[in-house]
């Protein structure tokens, strides 16, 4: 059973894959020619700076744009920073280290 989970994984899979590699160049044709690789630059850009800089606390002002940049670059779903986000929590809470006593 776990036989046929893994091959319907592998075809949805490759299913995602073949329709985004379909699409983004259908919408990247859309775009006059200046102009498409100013939006590729922007997409990189935002990329680069949601992976680089650590999400905002909750409840901070600059989480709307943090979520807006993050959006523009694709950083969402399995993105690196959110995958190892999503590690960190299951997880659970780290243990508390004592400071004041390198001893213990």
């Amino acid at each position: 059973m776990a036989d046929a989970q893994t091959k319907k994984a592998v075809a949805v899979n490759a299913a995602k894959i073949g329709g985004i590699t379909a699409v983004v160049p259908l919408l990247f044709s859309a775009i006059p020619e200046p102009w498409s690789s100013v939006v590729a630059g922007v997409i990189l850009v935002c990329g680069g700076i949601a992976a680089a800089v650590p999400a905002p606390p909750v409840g901070s002002k600059w989480t709307l744009p943090y979520k807006l940049v993050s959006v523009i670059g694709l950083n969402f779903g399995w993105a690196a920073n959110h995958l190892g986000a999503r590690v960190n929590a299951s997880q659970g809470a780290v243990a508390p280290t004592n400071t004041t006593n390198p001893k213990n």
